[in-house]
Order: C-alpha cells, then sequence, then structure tokens
C-alpha cells in the first residue's frame, strides 16, 4: 500500500467571499456542511520574515479523504483566486521548516493559531513549477479534532444548512 510521509490531508482555494464560495461549492460540488470563521484571530504573524498584521477568513468542509478550505486573504499577501495551497501536517514542525527551505520554498506566512501559545502554521512557495503554495501545520490534537468534526459532519449531513458558522461547534 502507497503511503506518504507528508499525507495532503487539505486543499485550499482562494476566494473573495468564504460564505458565497461556500454555498456555491456545496450546490456544485455536493461539500457540506461548511463552517465558517471570518477575521480568524491569529498572533506572532510574519509576512516574509517580517512582523505583519495578518487577517483571513476560511470556510471549512471536506469531501471524499480531503478538507477543502475557501480562504479569503484580507491582509493581501496573495491576490489571485484559485488553488491557494495544500497543507499537511508536520511531525517535527521546525523541522519541516528547514527542510523546506534547504529545497528553497521561500517562508511567505508564519502564524499562531489564536494566541501566542497556539499552533504554528506556515505557508511556503515552492515556485512557478507547483503553481500554489504548501502550508504545513504543527502537530496538534486541537486541530486533528477539528479535522476529525469537520469529517464526522460531512458523514452526517443531510443537504440541509451547508454553511454554518464556526461559533456553532465552540
Amino acid at each position: 500500500m502507497f503511503a506518504s510521509n507528508k499525507p495532503i490531508i487539505q486543499a485550499a482555494y482562494a476566494v473573495d467571499n468564504v460564505i458565497d464560495a461556500a454555498e456555491v461549492w456545496s450546490k456544485r460540488f455536493d461539500i457540506g456542511p461548511f463552517y465558517f470563521n471570518e477575521h480568524i484571530e491569529v498572533s506572532d504573524s510574519r509576512v516574509y520574515g517580517v512582523a505583519s498584521d495578518f487577517d483571513h477568513s476560511s470556510a471549512y468542509g471536506w469531501k471524499e479523504n480531503l478538507m477543502i478550505e475557501l480562504i479569503c486573504d484580507h491582509s493581501q499577501i496573495t491576490k489571485k483566486n484559485g488553488l491557494h495551497h495544500i497543507a499537511w501536517i508536520a511531525k517535527d514542525f521546525e523541522k519541516e521548516v528547514l527542510e523546506l527551505k534547504d529545497q528553497n520554498c521561500k517562508e511567505v506566512l508564519f502564524a499562531k493559531a489564536g494566541n501566542r501559545d497556539g499552533m504554528k502554521f506556515s505557508w511556503f512557495d515552492p515556485g512557478i513549477e507547483v503553481g500554489h503554495f504548501y502550508e504545513i501545520y504543527e502537530d496538534n490534537a486541537s486541530l486533528k479534532n477539528f479535522y476529525s468534526f469537520v469529517y464526522k459532519a460531512s458523514l452526517e449531513w443531510d443537504g440541509n444548512n451547508p454553511v454554518r458558522s464556526i461559533q456553532e461547534i465552540m
């Protein structure tokens, strides 16, 4: 059986409005429910290594074996729509950062989810050959619990209420 040491667990698409996009994606691809979170709190954010605010909103759904994220980058770090990034959980975040930098990937964004003790995540630009970012997450039980929740919700979804606030599960 095929196994990867970097299994892709998410594909993210850049959109202008995560709620509107989630409605479209739900109808077009039968994905749901999506859980949206607007202006997600992050801390210690750096853009291209320089301390900078990062403001984004996301909607999260599940299709088959993959989380689908619809992301709106209010900070305008990137100004494109379409495939934004693929993501995986790094068993050793710092080691993964070094490996990606050794592969000439440029760290576009570093931040921590929520407060200063939050889960680390980074976007990397692997270059034009790939055409989208990589996102790596620090291995974290809360993240895995959230992924499990969205996956299970997709299995139980009856097609109603396709776009929901993340506040419903907090």
